[in-house]
């Protein structure tokens, strides 16, 4: 089953009204310019073919957005009621951001170690295009094939980049030739894993597309990468940094409010560290405590197989325990895997991946094994609990399985919500009694401590102009990570400017709904409807999660016993 049906239709010239319609319409131009997601989701009536990211493409594209958003505006936003009104509203936001995202000219200095085309072509090669077929090996035949001219328009968005002061940072260019190296290096055998045919296609097309890129990034563009690591640095650069925070905490904080925000949850945060310490009998500083955790070699696994088990065993006890708070559960399983060797080494400590709507494949919650002294077991439960159960597998699969909704909004989402679910979903397993020890509380603490440290380290380097050092230096001296993940967090940040706000701005504001629905509902207070109606209706803007808080304190006040009012 293809997780859309019918043909693709024009987004355009379409009569007024049909709010269903516009949605339909939108979800399939999605798919349409973004092949590479429809695989991924498994819709392959794309299968082969790669974005198109020329210029004209992306004239014609604006075009077509604005002529949504026409449509959009001749639907009356007050006549419409429910889910068809969030519809509506979320609909508004996402093609506005859509033009914003390329008004800003994000794609000119994309340059992106963690998901540019070097690592995301393997992946969709390796983990996504199916190969069940002939007709699915030949269009991946087609693919490599197209990932020439592929590179070359990417190639010349950097070039027009260069031309405008529009550069990305010498750092991430470093990493990201590493990276093309090794494939060119390599032969590209990461992409010939199939038949005789595709490795042939892979040799004859996609290694001398990341030769030439090779090239352009070593003698044109590393000269001329920039050295100061923060968006400021650009031109519009402060303009395009309050853009890119209205986008991923749906907030209109400025980046002073949100840097005192960190401090503040940073503080209360480490007070609770503070207090396990002492309790495990230590009695110096808090950075002594976490500095002895780390040197602590019981504290790492020493194959990768006893990490991944570790996380099984983890996820098992979390799935048990999930009915105590939760309604409704998802169809939908998933698995632990480990994250592919040709990745591992600039990925983060881990993430997650849903399953397509065509079941073909379950979810996957990517554990990093690569270099195992930086993955220490105090911090398991917590990354086990955010990025699968309760976190995001639970949140992200609920959504796609809410088949009432429309599918832009079963499989899309705004990051507040879906990292702040993330974030508060590791509290919750402390509610219910989750963490395994002390220390295991310790690690969910430091995480805790991380996201907030995130607030001031992300608007430090965007906004305060802090270098990578002074960031690098505050990371370490706040979390118990090691130095080999603050280096890869720090320079994630650098290149996605505001997406790390998002995990504890959204953490916040889901914490104070439900204090919100505690107080006004007291003994009347259900913590399965309280999730059950947060995770109702996909990954909504913040102003409709509050809306439909409000809805249930409501609902459940006409409902409730006098005596529990």
């Amino acid at each position: 089953m293809s997780c859309a049906t019918g043909p693709a239709t024009a987004p355009t010239g379409e009569p007024a009204g049909g709010l269903a319609a516009l949605a339909r319409d939108y979800w399939q131009w999605q798919l349409r310019e973004r092949p590479e997601e429809a695989t991924t989701l498994g819709d392959h009536r794309y299968d082969d073919r790669l974005t198109d990211l020329s210029e004209p493409a992306r004239t014609r594209r604006r075009d077509e957005v604005r002529a949504l958003q026409a449509r959009l505006g001749r639907i009356d936003r007050e006549s419409l009621r429910g889910e068809d009104r969030v519809s509506w509203e979320v609909l508004r936001i996402e093609l506005e951001q859509v033009l914003g995202w390329d008004d800003h000219g994000l794609y000119r200095w994309n340059v992106d170690q963690m998901y540019g085309p070097q690592v995301s072509f393997g992946e969709l090669a390796q983990n996504f295009h199916p190969r069940r077929t002939e007709a699915d090996r030949q269009n991946l035949r087609k693919r490599y094939a197209a990932f020439g001219g592929y590179i070359d328009q990417y190639i010349a968005n950097l070039r027009s980049g260069l031309q405008r002061g529009t550069v990305a940072t010498r750092m991430a260019t470093e990493r990201v030739i590493a990276q093309v190296a090794k494939h060119v290096d390599g032969a590209c055998e990461v992409f010939a894993i199939a038949d005789a045919g595709v490795a042939a296609e892979a040799r004859a097309d996609v290694c001398p597309a990341f030769s030439r890129l090779l090239e352009f990034l070593r003698t044109e563009y590393l000269p001329r990468a920039r050295t100061e690591v923060g968006i400021s640095a650009l031109p519009r650069g402060d303009e395009a940094y309050r853009f890119l925070i209205g986008v991923h905490t749906g907030t209109t904080y400025s980046p002073e409010q949100i840097h005192e925000i960190g401090l503040r949850e940073l503080a209360s945060i480490e007070t609770e560290m503070e207090a396990i310490a002492r309790k495990l009998g230590h009695q110096g500083t808090l950075r002594e405590f976490t500095d002895k955790l780390r040197a602590d070699k019981t504290q790492y696994a020493t194959d990768a197989n006893q990490l991944l088990d570790g996380f099984r065993a983890i996820c098992r006890r979390a799935d048990e325990a999930l009915p105590r708070a939760f309604g409704r559960l998802p169809k939908q399983g998933y698995e632990v895997k480990a994250i592919e060797a040709f990745r591992a080494r600039d990925a983060v400590a881990a993430f997650y991946y849903p399953a397509p709507d065509d079941r073909s494949r379950l979810g996957v919650f990517y554990v990093n094994t690569d270099r195992l002294e930086a993955r220490p077991r105090y911090n398991m439960a917590a990354l086990a609990f955010h990025e699968a159960v309760p976190g995001h597998h639970l949140q992200v699969t609920l959504a796609q399985e809410a088949e009432r909704l429309p599918n832009f909004r079963r499989h899309g989402g705004f990051t507040a919500f879906v990292e702040g679910w993330a974030l508060y979903s590791e509290r919750l397993s402390d509610e219910l009694g989750l963490y395994p020890d002390d220390l295991a509380r310790f690690g969910m603490l430091g995480y805790q401590a991380w996201r907030a440290s995130r607030l001031v380290v992300d608007t430090g380097i965007h906004h305060l102009r802090w270098t990578r050092e002074q960031a690098l230096s505050f990371l370490s001296a706040h979390t118990a990570l090691a130095r080999t993940e603050v280096e890869n967090e720090i320079d994630r940040y650098i290149i996605w400017p505001g997406q790390a706000l998002a995990y504890k701005i959204g953490e916040i504001e889901i914490r104070t709904l439900r204090r919100h629905a505690e107080e006004a509902l007291g003994a009347a207070f259900d913590l399965r409807a309280f999730h059950d109606e947060l995770l109702g209706s996909g990954a909504v803007p913040m102003p409709a999660l509050r809306a439909k808080i409000e809805a249930l304190v409501a609902r459940s006040r006409k409902t409730a016993p006098t005596a529990a009012r």
